[in-house]
C-alpha cells in the first residue's frame, strides 16, 4: 500500500477535482489561461501545507481555500461548499494520521463529481446586462443633452421678440416725433435769424 501521505495527496486532488466551484472556475477560465495549472498546484500546495503545520483546523483550511479561490481565481464560494471541502480534507488527513489509509481509499471512491453541466457563470450574463444598461444610461444622457440644447436655444428667441424688443421698439418711435420737432424749432430759429418776420395768432380775449 503506498505512503499515508501519498494517499492524502490523491484525496486533496480527489476531493478539488469534485469541488464544483473550483471546476467551475477553471472550465470558464477565471484564472486565466493557467487555470488547469493553478487548480493542479492548490492540491499541492494544501498537502504541502499540511505536512509543514500539525493541527490544523477546518476553519484554517476553509480560509486557506478561500484566500487562495480569490487570489488565483477571483473566485468566492457562497455555496457553503467551502467548508464541506475543509472538513472531508481533515477527516481525511486524521485517517492517514492513524494509519487508515484504506478508509480514505474509499471516500475517495465515494466522493462526488463536480456538477458543471446545469451550471452557468455569474459574472458573463451580469456583463452583458451591465454593458446594455450603460448603453442605455449614454443614450438617455444623449438625450437630455439635446433637449437641454433646445431649451437653451428658445429664450434667446423669444426675447428678441419679447417685451424688452418692443419697448425697445416703442422707445424708438417715442424718440421719433422729439427728434421732428426740434428739428422744426431749430428751422424756425434758423428763419428768425435770416430777417422772417414770425406772425403768431393771437387769442381772443
Amino acid at each position: 500500500m503506498a505512503a499515508p501521505m501519498d494517499i492524502f495527496r490523491d484525496s486533496v486532488k480527489s476531493v478539488l477535482d469534485g469541488w464544483t466551484v473550483l471546476q467551475l472556475a477553471v472550465q470558464h477560465g477565471f484564472g486565466g489561461v493557467h487555470s488547469t495549472a493553478k487548480a493542479a498546484w492548490m492540491g499541492e500546495a494544501v498537502s504541502q501545507w499540511f505536512q509543514e503545520n500539525a493541527d490544523i483546523d477546518p476553519s484554517e483550511l476553509e480560509d486557506f481555500l478561500a484566500e487562495i479561490l480569490n487570489n488565483e481565481f477571483d473566485t468566492v464560494a457562497d455555496d457553503g461548499s467551502l467548508s464541506q471541502v475543509a472538513q472531508q480534507i481533515c477527516g481525511s488527513y486524521r485517517l492517514c494520521l492513524q494509519g487508515r489509509q484504506q478508509e480514505v481509499l474509499s471516500r475517495i471512491q465515494q466522493l462526488p463529481k463536480a456538477q458543471l453541466s446545469g451550471c452557468v457563470a455569474a459574472t458573463g450574463p451580469e456583463q452583458e446586462d451591465d454593458d446594455d444598461d450603460g448603453e442605455e444610461d449614454e443614450k438617455e444622457d444623449e438625450k437630455e443633452e439635446e433637449k437641454d440644447e433646445d431649451m437653451e436655444v428658445t429664450p434667446s428667441s423669444s426675447i428678441e421678440n419679447g417685451p424688452q424688443h418692443q419697448k425697445a421698439q416703442n422707445q424708438q418711435a417715442d424718440t421719433t416725433p422729439n427728434t421732428s420737432v426740434q428739428d422744426m424749432e431749430s428751422q424756425s430759429q434758423e428763419n428768425v435769424d435770416d430777417g422772417w418776420t414770425v406772425v403768431t395768432k393771437k387769442k381772443k380775449r
